[in-house]
């Protein structure tokens, strides 16, 4: 019944896929920059991480896991299928990790593999996570789906969201971003609700992340955020304080309760997932150690849709100084043909943008 749940939802996507064109003319880039379709065989492409010679793209509802070559990029390989949302990927000393709702698998050598064609044999990494039950896409509250990441430090952050839309869950280690260092697994920011992306400022080194706001108390409140962790086991607020002053009435605030106010916050509902910092040299130098954030948009607003388009913030000594569109088009009155899920700053200075929902991948270059 797991496979064929999975195959039903793979045709399902690549059935409404043949109904949806992206229509390159409808996405707003800056002057000077381009955007073209770098993949559009990838059903559900979401987390993305480069490797020597290849892109590696990880899926929610599809449930597979690909690869691109680089220099060809009209052609992917199915590396892993039929998984558990394996949305997040990540690379480390030549070993490709795939994070599934209740665990971590692990490709040794990955590229090494491919170059033989071998089998990909999926080792379980880790497999101690909260959760164990399959992701179900009508159940929007789980927020089981997983970003992430080796740090700077050498060991493997997982974002961890909370199984509902708003609770305060026994185990704690829900609504964190975990950190896993030799087999050890700790709380590095608390108080998360769900959170699809983060990255490491190139210069402090410190981790910012993206977090998605509770529904149902509005329109306009509470807003997303960008967080920043100054330190190892900080809290930011959730179920409690939602952005830096909006009280949840579900619950009390604890005797002296401290948490940490987000460094930027979103409007409402627009559904901020996949940052990475800008460290590379192609875009022009106002960009430099800025951020690039896809908003997936808005999905029950009723006023009017939001989001579906991908932000830069600039920086300032750590601080954000501004928030500017960087691409939207996606969404056209209250219909959207896709909706952007990650951005990947490629080693050369581009830029790739997954888009889960037109099942294609974007790449932005800029020329003098």
């Amino acid at each position: 019944m797991r496979f064929l749940h999975k195959k039903i939802i793979f045709l399902s996507v690549l059935f409404l896929s043949q109904f949806i064109s992206s229509d390159l003319a409808k996405l707003n880039v800056p002057e000077g920059f381009e955007i073209s379709v770098f993949n559009n065989e990838i059903v559900n492409p979401r987390q993305m991480v480069e490797g020597d010679d290849y892109i590696f793209v990880g899926s929610r509802s599809a449930g597979n896991v690909y690869a691109i070559k680089k220099d060809n990029n009209s052609k992917s390989i199915l590396l892993l299928e039929d998984l558990n949302a394996p949305n997040g990927v990540a690379l480390h000393e030549g070993d490709l990790y795939v994070a599934e709702i209740d665990k971590i698998l692990v490709i040794k050598n990955i590229e090494q593999r491919i170059s033989l064609s071998t089998d990909f044999v999926a080792e379980v990494f880790f497999d101690d996570l909260p959760r164990n039950e399959m992701w179900n896409p009508m159940k929007r509250g789980w927020h089981g789906w997983k970003w992430i990441d080796f740090g700077p430090d050498g060991n493997l952050y997982i974002a961890e969201g909370v199984p509902c839309n708003v609770c305060d869950e026994q185990d704690e280690r829900f609504g964190t971003i975990l950190k896993l260092s030799e087999n050890n697994l700790s709380i590095y920011a608390d108080g998360v609700r769900n959170s699809v992306g983060f990255d490491w400022h190139p210069i402090s080194g410190e981790m910012y992340f993206t977090d998605n706001g509770r529904d149902w108390m509005g329109d306009d409140i509470p807003p997303c955020e960008l967080n920043k962790v100054e330190y190892e086991g900080e809290h930011f607020g959730f179920p409690y304080i939602h952005g830096a002053d909006v009280k949840d009435d579900g619950f009390i605030l604890p005797e002296g309760f401290k948490f940490s106010k987000p460094v930027w916050n979103f409007q409402a509902h627009t559904a901020p997932v996949g940052m990475k910092f800008y460290n590379g040299s192609m875009f022009p130098e106002r960009y430099k150690n800025g951020i690039f954030v896809a908003q997936h948009g808005s999905w029950n607003r009723p006023a009017g849709k939001v989001g579906y388009r991908v932000l830069f913030l600039k920086t300032n000594n750590g601080l954000v100084e501004s928030s500017e569109v960087f691409i939207d088009g996606w969404l056209e009155g209250e219909t959207s043909w896709g909706a952007p899920a990650a951005p990947l700053v490629l080693r050369d200075g581009s830029m790739l943008i997954s888009d889960d929902r037109s099942n294609q991948i974007f790449k932005v270059t800029y020329k003098n």
